[in-house]
Order: structure tokens, then C-alpha cells, then sequence
């Protein structure tokens, strides 16, 4: 059998990563995350008498997550062997198409499930807590392996037809939040146009959580079966997609069909004049030629003009940056629709329960895409060697970190105003909304509301800013860009996270009358006191961000750090920034 030695290739290089043990640990770290405040939080916080059905449906939705996320570990595993030309070697053995797409699924289906087995005992916490059974556990339990099949399979789909590994990776993403979403959601435009009996639902793994809760389980458990086997059959049917488009990407590359590809570079494609790097330069495209058979002439680049900074042309040169950037000022937005859309589609018991990990989610998605975008050319140019030559320039190390925030905050003016539009939107809403709406105390609302929802736009400013400073440091630091995205989310997300729950838990259980003695004003000062934390906390990683930054680039001492300096050069950033924002205008 060819496909077992295949397999053990792949596990034998997945071994060899550091990430593959790390997510192991981060899948329990989530899960200890999630049922922390649902096991501490007051009954009526939690939203019902028992902890058993919120903190199950947490537990679930953390762990959905993680199998769609799955889709990003076969989302290059493809992709990556043309671009290296190993595929090519590979084909031209007795391996076939269908032993190279087994091998590549079981490789990233056994390191997938050996993070989800990580977190299916956990499960039975729920069991133990009360108010849920151990039937409705295991059924809700038995989607996930169903679901982490189908993210790896449109993984699969995506990263056959595709060479660049961003490229696949949003081909995977929007592949599985089509077939999670649009079943359900077409299903309830069919309900609500009158149509009975629709239950296209069934088709998504959604619709198999839902099915397997105890009332809908009693009612029709056939509906959970149904799903359970439509998800596997969606999910070899992409399987099969992903083979078919295996061979075609094949064939075009052995010539056998006709494409349009890149002239060789002794053919008349010139690099640009001026340094580069490889790990921003890349060959130019060749235009269609107008008989279909024979590419044209290559478009010539624009070369490097005299007194050009050239670390800004390489970044600017540098593709997909401004997409991931953008990538995550919208995820901003899903957190108004997504968790009412989930809520409609899963049906859970408890609305807190499910919008918590959500929300966590979205936090660490966005937070990912930031530090991606600001990290990558760091990670790159030391994994080749090439930072090395940049800092032999005289551009130097000074002239490398300030170019690089200079192009950063030019790539992050619209997004940054994108990110601040709910926020701002909120506010103006409710100073607008009639009293009568708002209770007694509409006054106290309405200023507790604004103040939280201005501190919240500060620390959105200023918590983009502590991601790029970081991810650039963490780019220096980290030796993979997986290690630089994971040290970047964990210190400026996750700490923010924890001190979060833990304060909002001690004000839940104490009361937050019973810190401010009854006054609105202290009430507003006890609600805001986190959000103070925050900016605080966004400032000082700044701070000391830049400076560690600069001194190992330059070859200088560690610098250590000195929380009372830190925290004063961060209220002078802060006030220094405050005056420069009367002067600042957003360009295109």
C-alpha cells in the first residue's frame, strides 16, 4: 500500500513541529477558559438554575470552532508541495492522486483529532454539574469528529487548485462558512416564505447540534442521523472535488494544457532595478496573448526611483498585506449579526453561553490577522537570511522599524475607521432614544453608556497599535510566523481576556453598588475601572515593544523592564498622541 508510507511522511514532519504540541495545549487552555466563568458566575448570570446546559453549550461552540478552524491545517498541505516542486516528484512514483489526498487527510486528520480528543472528556463536566444528559453529551460530542472531517476535506478542496498559501487558506475559510451557514440560513428563508416541511438545515453540522439536544432528539431522532451522515456525504463529495482538481492542476503543470504561466526568467523577464529581497519580490505576471496558445511579452516592473526609501518599496511590493489587514477590520462587524445568526440556527439554551465563546473567537481571529500582517516580513526576511544584509545598509536598524510603522499606519487608516464605526454609531443611537425607553435612571444610562463605548474606541486604537508593535517583535523573536501570531494573540488578547472575567466575575458575585456605595458616580467609575486597565495595559506593550525592538536590532543590551518608567512613558504617549490627533486627516 502506498498510502500508509505517505501518511508516515507526513506525521513524521508534523512531528518535527513545535505547533503540533502547542495546539494540544491551547485546546485545553480554551477549555478551561470557557468553563471557568460559567462554573464561578451566579445562577442568574448564567442564565439558568442548573450550570449543565450553558456551560455544555459553551463547551460545544469552542469546540466547533476549533474543528472549522481545522480547515487552515490542509488548507497549504498541497499548495505547498507545488510551490516547492516536490508534487511533481511525488506524482511521478506509482503514487496516484488519490493515495497523495489520503495521505494528506490522515497526516492533518490525525493531529486534528488528537487536539479534539483533547477536549471530548471534558464534556462530561456538564454531566457532573447537572441539568444535562450523558446521552445529549455524547450526540453533541459525536458532530465534532463529523464537522472536523468536513473542514479538513474543504482544506483539501481549497489547497488543490491553489499556490499561494494565502490564497488557500480564504478559499478554506469561506468554503466552510458556506456550508455551515448557508444551509440553516436558507432553511429559514424557506420557513419564513411559507414553505413547511424544509429542512435543508440537516445539511450543516449546525443543524446536527441542534438535532441533538434532548427535546429535538425526542421528537425526531431520525433528523439527527439524517445530518450526521448528509455532513460525511458534503464532505466526501469535496473530497472527490479536491481529487479532480489535484489532476487538472497536475496535467497544466506538466503542459499538458494550455495556461497562461510566468515566461522563465531568461526569457525576457527582467528582475527590478535596485535591491530586493525574496521575500517580497515576486516575478511578474505575463498578459494573456491574444491567440490563447503562446503567453505575450512579460509586464516590465516599475523600478526603483532615486532617493527611494528602499525597505518602504519592498514592503509595499509585499502581496496580501493590505487584504489581511482589511480581513481584520471585518471581522469586527460579524460580532453584531454572527451570534444572532448561530443563536437562530443552534437554539441553545442559554444566549450567554453560546455569545462568550463567540466572542472570544472574534477576538482572536482579528487579533491573528493583525499580528499576521505586521509580523511577516520579519518572520521572512530572517528565515532567509535576508535581515541580515538589510541591517549591513545603511538604512540600519532605526530606519527598518520606522519604515515599517510608517507603511502600517498608511495601510491602517481605513480599516481603523471601518473598526470605529459601530462603537461610534452606539453612542449616538442612545443619546437619540426617548427616555421613556430607557427607564428612571436614563440619564446614568445614557452616561455610562457613552463613556464605556468612547474607552471602548481608545482601546481599539491603541489595542491595534500593541498588536503591530508586538507582532513586529515577536516577528524578531518568534522562529516561525505561527510562533509570532500565537505569542502576539496570547500577551495583548488573552491577558486582557483573563483579567476581564475575573473582575467581571468578583463584580457579578460582590455587586457593583457594594464598591461605589450606591452612588451613579461611583458605579460609572467601577464600570469604567476595566477599560482604564486596558488602555494602560495597551500603552505599557507599546512602550516596551518599541524599545526592546530597537535595541535588538541594533545589536544593543536587553533592555529590562522598568514598570514605573514604562507606565510614564505611556502617559506621555498617550497625551502626545492626543495632540497630534486634532492634526491627523486620513488619506487613501
Amino acid at each position: 500500500m502506498t498510502i500508509l508510507p505517505i501518511i508516515e511522511r507526513e506525521l513524521r514532519v508534523r512531528a518535527r513541529s513545535r505547533g503540533a504540541y502547542w495546539m494540544r495545549f491551547a485546546a485545553g487552555l480554551t477549555a478551561a477558559l470557557v468553563c471557568l466563568p460559567q462554573l464561578l458566575l451566579p445562577r442568574p448570570f448564567a442564565g439558568s438554575a442548573a450550570p449543565g446546559p450553558g456551560l455544555l453549550n459553551a463547551l460545544v461552540s469552542a469546540a466547533f470552532l476549533l474543528c472549522c478552524g481545522a480547515c487552515l491545517l490542509a488548507a497549504d498541505v498541497i499548495s505547498s508541495e507545488r510551490r516547492e516542486g516536490t508534487l511533481g516528484l511525488l506524482l511521478l512514483t506509482p503514487v496516484r492522486t488519490l493515495d497523495v489526498l489520503a495521505g494528506k487527510l490522515g497526516s492533518a486528520g490525525l493531529t486534528g483529532l488528537c487536539v479534539l480528543l483533547a477536549l471530548l472528556p471534558l464534556l462530561m463536566i456538564p454531566v457532573l454539574a447537572g441539568g444535562v444528559t450523558g446521552g445529549e453529551a455524547f450526540r453533541k460530542g459525536l458532530v465534532l469528529p463529523d464537522t472536523l472531517f468536513l473542514a479538513l476535506a474543504a482544506g483539501l478542496w481549497a489547497s488543490a487548485d491553489a499556490q499561494e498559501r494565502l490564497k488557500a487558506a480564504r478559499n478554506a475559510l469561506v468554503m466552510v462558512a458556506i456550508l455551515v451557514l448557508a444551509p440553516g440560513l436558507a432553511e429559514l428563508l424557506l420557513r419564513g416564505g411559507g414553505t413547511p416541511g424544509a429542512k435543508l438545515g440537516l445539511l450543516s453540522p449546525l443543524g446536527a447540534i441542534s438535532a441533538a439536544t434532548a427535546g429535538q432528539y425526542a421528537a425526531s431522532a431520525a433528523d439527527y442521523w439524517t445530518s450526521l451522515v448528509l455532513v460525511q456525504a458534503v464532505g466526501w463529495v469535496l473530497l472527490l472535488g479536491a481529487g479532480l482538481r489535484l489532476r487538472r492542476a497536475w496535467r497544466e503543470d506538466r503542459g499538458e494544457t494550455v495556461a497562461f504561466t510566468p515566461a522563465p526568467v531568461g526569457a525576457g523577464a527582467k528582475e527590478p532595478d535596485g535591491p530586493w529581497l525574496s521575500c517580497s519580490w515576486t516575478a511578474p505576471t505575463v498578459a494573456p496573448a491574444g491567440d490563447g496558445e503562446t503567453p505575450a511579452a512579460p509586464i516590465a516592473p516599475r523600478p526603483l526611483r532615486d532617493g527611494a526609501n528602499p525597505i518602504a518599496w519592498l514592503l509595499q511590493r509585499q502581496r496580501g498585506t493590505r487584504a489581511i489587514l482589511w480581513a481584520g477590520a471585518l471581522v469586527s462587524f460579524t460580532s453584531t449579526w454572527l451570534p444572532a445568526v448561530i443563536f437562530h440556527l443552534w437554539r441553545p439554551t442559554s444566549v450567554w453561553a453560546l455569545s462568550m465563546p463567540w466572542d472570544l473567537a472574534r477576538s482572536a481571529l482579528q487579533g491573528a490577522l493583525f499580528a499576521w500582517a505586521a509580523s511577516r516580513f520579519l518572520v521572512e526576511a530572517r528565515r532567509t537570511g535576508e535581515l541580515e544584509l538589510l541591517l549591513t545598509t545603511p538604512a540600519g536598524a532605526s530606519q527598518l522599524v520606522s519604515t515599517q510603522w510608517a507603511v502600517l499606519k498608511r495601510l491602517l487608516r481605513w480599516p481603523m475607521l471601518v473598526m470605529l464605526v459601530p462603537p461610534i454609531l452606539g453612542p449616538v443611537s442612545i443619546l437619540t432614544m426617548n427616555r421613556v425607553w430607557l427607564g428612571p435612571n436614563y440619564a446614568v444610562f445614557r452616561l455610562n453608556y457613552v463613556i464605556n463605548e468612547l474607552f471602548y474606541c481608545v482601546n481599539v486604537f491603541f489595542g491595534v497599535g500593541a498588536l503591530c508593535w508586538l507582532g513586529l517583535w515577536f516577528g524578531l523573536r518568534a522562529g516561525t510566523q505561527g510562533g509570532a501570531i500565537a505569542w502576539t494573540v496570547g500577551v495583548v488578547k488573552g491577558l486582557p481576556y483573563l483579567l476581564g472575567v475575573l473582575s467581571w466575575m468578583l463584580f457579578s458575585a460582590l455587586g457593583a453598588y457594594a464598591f461605589s456605595g450606591g452612588s451613579p458616580v461611583g458605579f460609572l467609575v467601577v464600570r469604567s475601572l476595566p477599560q482604564m486597565v486596558d488602555l494602560l495595559f495597551y500603552l505599557t506593550l507599546i512602550h516596551v515593544a518599541r524599545r526592546r525592538l530597537l535595541g535588538e536590532l541594533g545589536g544593543a543590551d536587553p533592555i529590562h523592564l522598568d514598570l514605573r518608567q514604562a507606565v510614564s512613558a505611556a502617559a506621555r504617549d498617550a497625551l502626545a498622541a492626543a495632540r497630534n490627533l486634532r492634526h491627523w486627516t486620513p488619506h487613501a
